[in-house]
């Protein structure tokens, strides 16, 4: 039974009537259409907020949006979590998140498209050793030890299974059509991110897709892309494959600085910014002229939009999801 509560239209304490209606939120600028539960004040009829109502109509809404865009839901957070054996803190840094990230995902929030990126690649214990790798320093021996024994029966459970495709996360030394057939040169990728980042407002899903618009446009204009990055297809388009550690270890280093920005209605998303002027003797006069016009032609688009075009784009649209892209695909590239 619902509790009392004052109508603050015409001022009498009631109990107020739950009606069911249809109601549209914005979901991260997406309208959202949701059967929401209603308190209406029984005497004059005026809408009466009540907060576990409305949350419950947030909650259905993020959900449904969840649904339409694949992305992890929060129980399918706790779930993945649990199975390496993590605290939802721990979990984090493992990640290179803040603290209370995972926690905030596990309670509702939505998950930006790089830290989904982070999630679906948390999937394969593969990667969760280069976590471990990048940001074990972070956890506390016990839950090293802990997190160690978990991968340990997984990865044995997984050979048992199935078969591993360990070569896809794996830095690439060799020349082929998914590395651009350049050798992998992490100083040169670390660059680019460090050039993109000194533009205003550049947050993660941005940044993926103006190193993705990068690379591949210089393999279509010179037959051979810049930093030799394989790039996976993931739900909000072309990430390249170790963009999670790159970035950690630019972080980390203080080559870039990372805020969290929070909205009300709970989403947050992350926005990168350079710490210091991009080292432009790694590239040459090509490369650096098609850094020069992705950031003229796209460096000012926001994320949103980059993320639809790179939806548009063949060498997204014809590969399966979370697999390499080959850069073959580059020749229909629009930009």
């Amino acid at each position: 039974m619902t509790e009392t509560c004052e109508c603050l239209e015409c001022g009498k304490v009631v109990e107020p009537r739950i009606e069911k209606r249809r109601e549209v939120l914005p979901v991260r600028g997406e309208d959202t259409e949701v059967v929401a539960q209603v308190g209406v004040c029984p005497e004059c009829g005026a809408d009466m907020s009540i907060e576990e109502l409305d949350e419950a109509t947030l909650v259905a809404a993020f959900n449904l949006y969840r649904q339409k865009h694949g992305l992890m839901a929060p129980e399918e957070i706790k779930r993945l979590r649990e199975r390496y054996g993590l605290s939802v803190r721990a979990f984090s840094l493992l990640l290179g998140w803040g603290e209370i990230t995972a926690h905030r995902y596990e309670s509702g929030s939505l998950q930006d498209a790089a830290h989904e990126a982070a999630l679906r690649l948390a999937e394969e214990p593969a990667n969760i050793r280069i976590y471990l790798t990048a940001n074990g320093h972070k956890l506390t021996a016990r839950q090293r030890a802990r997190l160690e024994a978990h991968l340990r029966a997984l990865e044995t459970e997984t050979l048992v299974c199935a078969p591993v495709d360990a070569d896809r996360f794996v830095v690439r030394e060799e020349r082929d059509v998914y590395g651009g057939w350049a050798p992998m040169q992490l100083s040169k990728m670390r660059e680019m991110m460090v050039f993109f980042a000194t533009l205003p407002d550049m947050y993660a899903t941005k940044l993926n897709k103006l190193l993705f618009y990068a690379d591949f446009g210089h393999f279509r204009d010179f037959g051979v892309s810049i930093s030799g990055s394989p790039y996976l297809a993931l739900q909000f388009g072309p990430v390249p494959q170790h963009y999670p550690w790159i970035e950690e270890d630019l972080l980390e280093g203080g080559d870039l600085a990372a805020e969290e920005v929070f909205f009300r209605n709970g989403d947050s998303h992350i926005t990168m910014s350079a710490a210091r002027e991009p080292e432009f003797s790694v590239f040459s006069a090509e490369e650096i002229a098609t850094l020069m016009r992705i950031e003229r032609v796209l460096g000012h688009k926001t994320s949103k939009r980059l993320s639809e075009l790179s939806h548009e784009e063949r060498a997204w649209a014809e590969t399966p999801e979370q697999s390499m892209i080959p850069y073959d695909l580059a020749r229909d590239l629009a930009f």
